[in-house]
């Protein structure tokens, strides 16, 4: 790869920035003991249930049961739970925040784009890596489809001004793949996330990587 013509790194954040998912279980076990419903579900199937936003989290924790107004009830209490309790063990994978130094003293614009909510993404990740050390964080608001719909990479990459042809774009599951394709984006498919090599593998990325050191040795 010709590392003078990549500008732009594209992060989503769950699974690939961000080891979230205790929190994000323990938030649907909340809900699921409030109500008595009967489900247990490990970390495992976590991973699995996560990828395509917070409604279809609740949705999949509740085994599809619920009416339309029950899952928007179950994920505005999902959210005020998260809310409270998203920083209780989530963290950084090991490395991560080197790699995003060497980018950034490289020059790299960084951007993430994730299926969580704008207003807990930029919370969290500003918690945890600092004010400043992404250009654009862009989440799921109202106006916004959900990945793997382009728009948000998008709108990342007007904001930065790069190209697609000038970005990589790291994420964990079939769904970032598939955002990485209708962007027209390289995808790295990244195997320390919520994800099997398998299911990236089968989506033929441009690349996969094992170790989060790796990251900056495609730039």
């Amino acid at each position: 790869m010709n590392s003078t013509a990549i500008k732009c790194a594209v992060f989503d954040c769950d699974g690939t920035i961000l080891n979230t998912i205790t929190d994000l279980g323990n938030a649907c076990d909340f809900l699921i003991g409030k109500y008595g419903f009967c489900a247990k579900w490990s970390e495992d199937d976590y991973k699995q249930f996560v990828g395509n936003g917070m409604k279809k989290l609740v949705e999949r924790a509740f085994k599809h049961t619920l009416s339309e107004s029950e899952l928007e009830e179950r994920l505005k209490e999902y959210k005020a739970y998260y809310n409270e309790h998203m920083l209780d063990n989530t963290k950084p994978y090991d490395g991560i925040a080197e790699q995003l130094k060497i980018l950034k003293d490289k020059g790299i614009k960084l951007c993430v784009v994730t299926n969580k909510a704008e207003p807990e993404a930029i919370r969290i990740i500003e918690m945890l890596f600092g004010k400043g050390t992404f250009d654009v964080i862009i989440g799921q608001r109202d106006n916004m489809p959900v990945k793997p719909d382009p728009t948000g990479v998008f709108e990342a990459l007007k904001e930065v001004g790069c190209t697609a042809e000038e970005s990589l774009y790291f994420g964990d599951s079939n769904v970032d793949i598939k955002t990485a394709e209708n962007a027209k984006i390289k995808a790295v498919g990244v195997t320390w996330g919520f994800r099997s090599y398998e299911e990236l593998s089968a989506l033929s990325p441009f690349k996969i990587i094992d170790k989060t050191e790796d990251i900056s040795k495609l730039f």
